[in-house]
């Protein structure tokens, strides 16, 4: 007979994607590779977001705003039977605190995940890769600044640009942008003592899915997908993906 899967388990969950070229869809297929591995069979919605309205919230600052649109795409999922909501990039990070007021459910909230999460790894200083936000504000405080190598900025200018190249064209593991991020994380380690880099951004999880930063990494969305996972089924623990 085949193997019995465990598909009345757990929470159905909704995803906020449309957020970036591969964002939606790199956790989506991560919490399907975990949850399979697991057999568990998922339960997963997905809301699209237009990150035209989105950005444009962000750029103006306005906290208010976008909390209002992303925590009204999570009630949408919550009518539609999401029993928990995340939203799959860190940017909209930003205006958690509304999102949630807003929402008429849990929103797993990746920041609040970070201070545990750099304290289990053994590092005390660490450097931020991501977009201009999130450098220039410690992943919107998630980070305690005493904690933090700055990059100068100069430095801030060419990762944000790299991000932005890659989160816009959904590259993965193209040469130039490897190079340069190395090349600046070796930089960071080993000129300015950071211990580890934070890859504060889906779209950088998603550059490196098929082959993995050679310097000592956080990477967020990783993070958030293992506590998504962890409150579906906490009988089970979550792991790496199949790459």
């Amino acid at each position: 007979m085949p193997e019995s899967r465990l598909s009345g388990e757990g929470k159905r969950i909704g995803l906020i994607g449309g957020l970036a070229f591969r964002a939606g869809v790199f956790y989506y297929e991560r919490i399907v590779q975990i949850l399979n591995a697991a057999g568990v069979t998922p339960k997963i919605l997905v809301n699209h977001a237009d990150v035209t309205t989105a950005l444009a919230f962000l750029v103006a600052g306005d906290k208010a705003g976008l909390g209002a649109y992303v925590g009204a795409l999570a009630n949408e999922l919550f009518a539609g039977g999401a029993e928990i909501v995340a939203v799959t990039a860190v940017a909209p990070h930003f205006a958690i605190d509304v999102i949630r007021d807003v929402a008429r459910g849990p929103v797993i909230d990746v920041l609040s995940l970070v201070p545990a999460a750099i304290q289990a790894s053994g590092s005390d200083r660490v450097a931020i890769f991501g977009n201009r936000a999130a450098i220039e504000t410690d992943i919107f405080g998630a980070v305690p600044p005493t904690a933090v190598v700055r990059l100068s900025p100069t430095e801030v200018d060419r990762v944000h640009a790299t991000y932005s190249e890659i989160a816009l064209r959904g590259k993965r593991g193209t040469q130039p942008e490897t190079d340069l991020l190395s090349s600046l994380a070796r930089e960071l380690i080993h000129g300015r003592a950071a211990r580890t880099i934070v890859l504060a951004g889906t779209d950088l999880s998603s550059f490196y899915a098929d082959s993995a930063p050679d310097y000592p990494h956080l990477d967020l969305a990783q993070l958030h997908i293992d506590e998504i996972v962890r409150q579906v089924i906490p009988s089970i623990a979550s792991r790496p993906a199949p790459r």
